[in-house]
């Protein structure tokens, strides 16, 4: 069966503005076809200069997300069989910097994790790290948000993104709660950088980070718990009840 992708181009040394192309692609039997196989066919067969961004195939690294007919997924996840019959657009994820074509500059991501100190700072020297059970309310609580694969989907379905580009952005927001969560982290550092003028506080709730995320995890909920969490401090430092009240 012919299926046929409209495909944003772009390439910022040569051209002046962006555009769309039309791609023709006969998939044969399209029930296990993904959308990352109709881009290998298009490069391969029909177009060599096509840009987009892959790697493990499996789901697993992130790398070719795309925003596929006005929704970000994962290019090797999505199965064409689920688009319908209509024409599938394809286009770059938004709000971060194109390089060209589908393929967009992942270095804005990581100056958004960079922003929070993305890595594990212990509270106290240890030899060996203090062991949290898997069955702990604590590990039940940041479990499934630690899986993040860092695709920016939810950076891309962001609308304060747009408004905002200094917005630490829901992918960053996630990370700094897994670890804000951990009570073995010494989080007060990062607490009050995700409480800046472009925190949490400019996240409006609107669960589009939820909706899209290939990996079901709903950056938003993390957002409320450092909402929560960074209330209640304030709420210790006014101290207006006895010591243990206040929670």
């Amino acid at each position: 069966m012919i299926y046929t992708f409209k495909i944003f181009r772009f390439d910022p040394g040569r051209d002046l503005q962006p555009y769309e192309q039309e791609f023709p692609v006969d998939l044969g039997d399209a029930e296990k076809s993904t959308v990352l196989d109709a881009l290998f066919k298009i490069q391969q067969i029909q177009d060599k200069t096509l840009s987009f961004r892959y790697s493990c195939r499996l789901a697993m690294c992130g790398s070719c997300a795309l925003v596929i007919n006005g929704k970000e997924g994962l290019a090797c996840k999505t199965l064409i069989k689920d688009l319908g019959s209509g024409p599938i657009a394809l286009k770059p994820l938004s709000h971060i910097p194109i390089l060209k074509d589908l393929t967009v500059d992942l270095k804005f991501l990581v100056s958004r994790f960079k922003k929070v100190d993305p890595y594990f700072v212990p509270k106290t020297q240890a030899l060996e790290p203090a062991k949290i059970k898997p069955t702990s309310k604590e590990r039940e609580m940041i479990g499934l948000n630690t899986e993040c694969i860092a695709c920016g989907s939810c950076v891309s379905a962001c609308t304060m993104m747009h408004w905002d580009p200094n917005y630490l952005g829901p992918m960053g927001l996630n990370r700094a709660f897994c670890l804000i969560a951990d009570s073995r982290d010494l989080a007060g550092k990062r607490l009050e950088q995700v409480a800046g003028e472009n925190g949490i506080y400019r996240c409006h709730m609107e669960f589009n980070c939820t909706d899209v995320c290939p990996k079901h995890i709903s950056p938003t909920r993390g957002i409320h718990y450092l909402k929560r969490k960074i209330f209640w401090q304030a709420v210790r430092n006014l101290n207006p009840w006895p010591k243990g009240k206040a929670e």
